[in-house]
């Protein structure tokens, strides 16, 4: 197969993830893969495909295999400590982080992943200071600032984690992520206003931002702006195909119909 026509493959593959259609992608990474084994990249393009298709051990194991391949592959590395973090694999996920971190000692992100594995494990303390490790290194790396600001938050200082959220908003303002973030703590503070408006700023940088239309729905249904509400969470479900959102798609399909019901009242 030429280079050409793989690349055409990876790419028909990549465009049906973001189309939402996973298993038809699963397949096009399947066939990609059995013809290119030993490259590492197969292993990793097909891990990616069956994570979003829900399939989290199946892909834990394709980017194992694949990093037998490249032992040093950073990013492949992050993603299966990513996937081992989301499996609650703890142990091994630090393992992944920490390999990054010997091959770069100075990588910000990996301390930042390193951190969120210790605020998984309730290790708040050795989380920030991680963070503030990654902060270091790099003083506007808006992942670790965001990190920092849910630990510190997590501690009571609220003061603390605005400061950081604010600061990733200022360094990125086209982050929908910092302005999220930043929402979602207005909207834990009851500061309905200031909520609103953050995550209006995140769904207009990215309008598929699902996360974003669960805390608007849930601002509209505290000041009873029902009608809002249902168009909000209609949104998030549109915007939402994640395997590992099942539940949370089922609880919101229900409040939909809750809140039509009431509208007809």
């Amino acid at each position: 197969m030429s280079e050409t026509t793989l690349n055409a493959t990876v790419q028909k593959g990549l465009n049906l993830l973001d189309q939402g259609e996973v298993k038809q992608a699963v397949s096009v990474f399947e066939g990609y893969w059995n013809n290119n084994k030993n490259e590492p990249d197969s292993w990793f393009y097909l891990g990616d495909a069956l994570a979003e298709d829900g399939q989290l051990d199946d892909a834990i194991a394709r980017y194992r295999d694949g990093l037998k391949i490249s032992p040093d592959d950073t990013e492949a590395l992050t993603t299966l400590g990513d996937m081992l973090l989301e499996a609650g694999d703890h142990k091994e996920s630090l393992t992944c982080y920490k390999k990054v971190l010997e091959i770069g000692p100075k990588d910000a992100d990996a301390l930042v992943s390193i951190g969120l594995v210790y605020n998984s494990q309730d290790r708040s303390d050795d989380a920030i200071r991680a963070f503030r490790q990654a902060l270091e290194f790099e003083p506007d790396n808006v992942f670790a600032l965001n990190a920092l600001g849910d630990a510190l938050y997590g501690q009571g200082d609220v003061d603390g984690a605005i400061a950081a959220f604010t600061k990733g908003v200022e360094i990125d303002p086209d982050d929908p992520a910092a302005h999220f973030n930043l929402g979602e703590l207005y909207y834990d503070l009851e500061e309905l206003e200031e909520a609103e408006d953050s995550c209006l700023e995140a769904v207009r940088l990215d309008p598929a931002f699902s996360m974003a239309y669960l805390t608007l729905g849930g601002i509209c249904m505290d000041q009873d702006r029902t009608a809002d509400a249902i168009t909000y969470f209609e949104n998030y479900l549109k915007y939402e195909k994640s395997a590992q959102a099942v539940d949370m798609i089922g609880e919101v399909k229900a409040v939909i119909e809750g809140l039509k019901e009431e509208l007809k009242g």
